[in-house]
């Protein structure tokens, strides 16, 4: 069977520390929703190895979770679902926060803190 599985991964860049927050999203295939979890955190662990970016900060992983698992429905079509979640706003913030804390990427600064220094050379 496919699966679905969502991790979150917590990233520090520096000290004292800078934060950025990745979403995987993976389809695994599995016979149940146990394997389909261990299947995508061993495969999230290859992660977890510190680096130094091209600025010579140390970047690493602060936390990384399996949050979310579901079982994958059959392709319709041109179109298979990967992975589907619902949220809710259950915090004292607006929903206009909340819609832009879910969907605030990092920019191109914050994304170049993220590569690491032995496969990208820093721009002159």
């Amino acid at each position: 069977m496919l699966y679905g599985v969502k991790i979150l991964r917590t990233i520090g860049v520096g000290e004292p520390a800078r934060y950025c927050y990745e979403e995987l999203i993976l389809r695994v295939k599995a016979d149940s929703f146990e394997e389909a979890y261990r299947k995508a955190e061993n495969y999230a662990r290859g992660y977890g190895e510190p680096y130094r970016n091209p600025m010579g900060e140390t970047v690493r992983t602060i936390r990384m979770e399996a949050v979310d698992c579901f079982l994958a429905f059959a392709p319709e079509g041109d179109v298979e679902e990967v992975y589907s979640a619902t949220t809710a706003n259950h915090g004292n913030i607006s929903e206009e926060a909340y819609q832009n804390a879910l969907t605030s990427y990092c920019d191109q600064r914050e994304l170049y803190s993220l590569r690491n220094a032995e496969y990208n050379e820093e721009d002159e």
